[in-house]
């Protein structure tokens, strides 16, 4: 297999996690990855001067999905993994800043005597939340078709809960609308702790983390947070990766302009001279997918469609903070907030900021994210207003960084994974050996690219074992 070629196109943590997991698939395979810009890591970056460690992509990522940890363990960054500190954290609607459920998990009460003391909702709905959680309707039944994540949840919780609380928290992580949202693309866990427990109230409470279970005289349990980063920054994750790729040869500022077959191979023309694959994988935004396989009819990614996002941190002395003590809230759609989420990063994190107060704040919704195409002085001065609104008084920050992510952010609406599963089928059907990898395909967050990538070198590894059993037979 020595004249074997895979190119890697894109330079993110897709494309870096498919080199390092390809160079252990395939010994003698001749390793690719173009990159278009002039340096790795695609979103993720972090700001690191003067003591500070500020992510300006992801912060974090989920502790529970263990891909990314046993690839940080693997390339010897295991010792610099940290937990997020747990505090309160807040939902910001019309009325102002509510503490967010103690028991909560991901917005579903798992024990209803903490839910009860929430501000969040009325009396009224708080009990209708109760009957609905302990006493499911008979006519509830397990989808066995995606459907959409509100219409899932609203029938198990209740319309105020799911617009004061859940929507809130989980519609920003998928850049969509609860009541279009895949259910089964973006939360199936929730169906399934349904379908293991017998209702989604029982499924959630097997969800709890260690902290959240019921405590005994005897047992003691360390709060531990739910999500992990570094503490040298995420960005020293794609530094060590580039440092580990013994046999992957690294282009940069290569942009790919178009695919070709020649010989039996795949000639793909870039700025510096043709580059010729066996197989190609393709990491890049989907809207360039498109561009570069004119021969596939691929409807589900054209209409894929995306929105825009920045981040807005502001580094104040340490005297400034929020008028709370927490990690930081996120914004009712309906609140009249130009921002979508604060995070308090001196407060999230221990290793990012001593001895100072950071604010993240988070702008751009689905279908409303004119403000991230504004200059970076309109963009800060909205973003300060509303902070200034929060706090009741004038803040002076000391620093700002401003970070976009131009229609980057993929909606997962309903259907998603069959409508994904089309298009990698007619791709390969039009392009054998070509396949496609990234945030546009398995889900948004760092594992879950981890995991597309290491999904799709699998795949070639498949094909590839094909190949030699046809080559023996014959």
């Amino acid at each position: 297999m020595s004249s074997k070629r895979l190119v890697i196109v894109g330079g993110g943590i897709t494309g870096l996690a498919a080199a390092y997991y390809a160079e252990r698939a395939f010994p003698d395979l001749n390793i690719t990855l173009l990159e278009a810009g002039e340096r790795l890591g695609g979103k993720v970056a972090t700001y690191r001067e003067d003591g500070f460690t500020i992510e300006r992509g992801p912060d974090s990522y989920v502790a529970r999905k263990h891909i990314l940890t046993d690839l940080i363990e693997a390339i010897g960054l295991g010792e610099k993994l940290v937990r997020n500190n747990t505090s309160q954290a807040f939902i910001l609607d019309t009325g102002g800043l509510h503490p967010i459920p103690k028991g909560a998990v991901m917005g579903i009460p798992t024990d209803l005597d903490l839910f009860r003391q929430t501000t969040l909702l009325t009396e009224e709905e708080k009990q209708e939340v109760a009957d609905l959680l302990l006493h499911p309707s008979d006519s509830l039944r397990i989808p066995e078709q995606d459907i959409p994540l509100g219409e899932y949840l609203r029938p198990r919780l209740g319309d105020a809960l799911v617009e004061k609380l859940i929507e809130p928290l989980l519609s920003g992580i998928y850049a969509g609308n609860i009541d279009q949202m895949s259910t089964f693309a973006t939360y199936p866990q929730f169906v399934a702790n349904e379908q293991k427990a017998g209702s989604l109230f029982e499924g959630m409470r097997l969800m709890r983390p260690l902290d959240q279970l019921p405590q005994t005289p005897q047992t003691t349990i360390k709060a531990t947070g739910q999500f992990l980063s570094l503490e040298t920054g995420l960005e020293s994750l794609i530094e060590r990766l580039e440092e580990v790729l013994e046999r992957s040869e690294i282009r940069l500022e290569t942009p790919l302009l178009e695919i070709s077959r020649e010989d039996g191979r795949y000639r793909l023309k870039t700025d510096h001279g043709p580059e010729y694959a066996d197989y190609v994988l393709l990491t890049i935004p989907h809207p360039q997918v498109v561009q570069l396989l004119p021969d596939a009819h691929l409807p589900e990614l054209e209409q894929l469609t995306t929105h825009s996002t920045a981040t807005v941190t502001m580094i104040f002395d340490q005297q400034e903070s929020l008028p709370i003590e927490g990690t930081g809230f996120v914004v009712n759609r309906r609140a009249p907030y130009s921002i979508t989420a604060c995070t308090a990063i001196d407060q999230k994190w221990n290793h990012s900021a001593p001895d100072h107060t950071v604010l993240r704040a988070f702008v751009g919704r689905p279908g409303n994210d004119h403000l991230v195409h504004e200059s970076d002085e309109v963009l800060q001065q909205a973003v300060l207003q509303d902070l200034e609104k929060i706090c009741g008084r004038t803040l002076e920050p000391k620093q700002v960084i401003i970070s976009r992510l131009m229609d980057g952010l993929p909606a997962y609406t309903v259907g998603h994974a069959d409508r994904i599963q089309r298009v990698r089928e007619e791709v390969l059907a039009q392009y054998p050996g070509i396949y496609l990898a990234g945030l546009a395909y398995d889900g948004v967050g760092l594992p879950d690219c981890v995991a597309s990538a290491k999904t799709m070198i699998e795949s070639i590894e498949l094909e590839q074992s094909h190949t030699d059993e046809s080559v023996n037979k014959s």
